[in-house]
């Protein structure tokens, strides 16, 4: 039986640590000796050409020197070196969730909703729709790395993840390659004077640079930092264990630049190659995630003190929030609706959708983190719908202002709402003008309720 690399005294019976100690220290896949002699010996006991082999093998030369030369030949592990089918067994004990870790991640969860409600910044809660991935890059004897937060040994996606995705839905929008920026802009709108030795020199910074912080250009050495902080999230994983997928490259030959015999003997990519099989730990969709963000008021006020002509007063407030809040609204629903988080997210890894009201509401942990805006219904007499065919989502557009788009069973009732013909209409052109809709609007989020006819 393989065992983990850890001293004798503390045995192998690790199935109530964490997943991430099971994925690292404690991880059950290297040869010993007593797992040498099973093999040796199961494998003898084939009625195959190979246990006829190894039967005259241990009667003509024992136990030592038929393990030896199994191993010269590479036919069996050596010492502490990886047993390639313990590897293969080994996710089914790293991808199980015990009560405690369950229990913990609650714990870890509250005491963010804690510190967040102290901290009177912007939370949002999102689920996920698609495995979540992060830290594949790490070096892991199973090929495909995780990122687990320690001590706790949970999986969890870094803040400085969260800020990295933001900040690019926020320049997206800021270059308008969407359409409406959504009040996001690259244009400088603030100054400020930053001393470097003797010398003293005025910075423009843009509502992007204020929030996030001025990374200089080549040749210029004034960074600034940003006023919003990022917390790390912990996922509230559903159901009671992590999820494993797999990869199949079929070019491994080309790739690593190794001959063998299955690929014909060459490193350049053909149709031989043979598939091998790469399995990784993913988050599976349904999971919870929970974003925080504080503002350092402080330090924004003193990068906005010195204001451009037309630029914006970004903690004034409009409809119970201030304006960075509005702002980091718009940026996540863009990096939900179009970038993802994690790894992977090319491949559709990552995807999330905002938590609706109604789940949000009824949630016992709702959080007191941030200022909730008031709900009111408005209609829209000239909206304009459009559809998306490849995600089957519905939203509506109305004098330069968006719906967060419907999905799923909710835009199959409102396409029924619109009844037959308008509804093809719409699937084949894919845009319907003057259509009157009801929506929900809260703070700068507008949601699609019906139609208004």
């Amino acid at each position: 039986m393989p065992i983990a690399a850890v001293p004798a005294y503390m045995g192998q019976e690790f199935k109530n640590t964490s997943p991430g100690m099971r994925f690292g220290m404690y991880l059950a896949i290297w040869t010993d000796r007593p797992d040498q002699e099973a093999q040796v010996k199961k494998r003898a006991e084939a009625q195959s050409r190979e246990g006829q082999e190894l039967r005259e093998l241990l009667r003509r030369q024992g136990m030592d020197a038929t393990i030896a030369d199994l191993c010269g030949q590479k036919r069996l592990p050596g010492l502490w070196e990886k047993n390639d089918h313990a590897a293969r067994k080994a996710w089914d004990a790293i991808k199980k969730l015990s009560q405690a870790d369950k229990a913990l991640m609650q714990a870890l969860a509250q005491r963010q909703e804690t510190l967040g409600g102290k901290a009177r910044g912007f939370s949002l809660e999102a689920k996920a729709t698609a495995p979540f991935v992060t830290g594949l890059g790490n070096e892991h004897p199973l090929e495909n790395g995780f990122s687990f937060l320690w001590p706790y040994g949970l999986p969890y996606l870094p803040g400085s993840g969260v800020k990295g995705v933001v900040r690019r839905a926020a320049q997206e929008l800021a270059e308008g390659l969407w359409g409406d920026t959504r009040g996001w802009s690259l244009e400088p709108g603030y100054e400020i004077e930053v001393k470097s030795g003797k010398e003293r020199t005025r910075i423009q910074l843009s509502v992007l640079d204020v929030l996030f912080g001025r990374e200089p250009p080549s040749g210029d050495s004034n960074a600034v930092r940003g006023a919003l902080s990022f917390w790390d999230v912990i996922p509230l994983i559903a159901g009671d264990s992590l999820m494993v997928e797999v990869m199949t490259p079929h070019q491994s030959h080309y790739y690593q630049q190794k001959t063998e015999r299955k690929s014909g003997n060459s490193t350049t990519p053909h149709d031989s190659g043979q598939p091998k099989p790469i399995f990784f730990l993913t988050v599976p969709p349904g999971s919870e995630f929970k974003f925080y963000v504080v503002c350092d008021t402080a330090h924004l006020k003193r990068l906005t003190a010195h204001k451009l002509d037309g630029a914006p007063d970004l903690l004034a407030t409009s409809d119970g929030r201030p304006l960075w809040q509005q702002l980091l609204q718009t940026a996540f629903e863009h990096a939900f609706e179009w970038l993802g988080f994690g790894a992977k997210t090319a491949l559709g890894y990552g995807a999330m959708t905002a938590k609706p009201d109604e789940e949000a509401t009824n949630n016992t942990q709702q959080s007191v983190f941030r200022n909730v805006a008031p709900k009111t219904n408005e209609t829209w007499k000239q909206a304009t719908l459009e559809y998306k065919p490849n995600t089957q989502e519905v939203m509506a557009t109305f004098q330069n202002q968006k719906t967060a788009p419907l999905r799923q069973k909710a835009a199959q009732e409102f396409l029924d709402q619109l009844g037959e013909e308008r509804r093809n209409r719409l699937k084949k052109k894919q845009k319907l003008a003057n259509v009157s809709v009801i929506v929900r609007k809260q703070g700068n989020h507008f949601e699609l309720k019906g139609i208004a006819e």
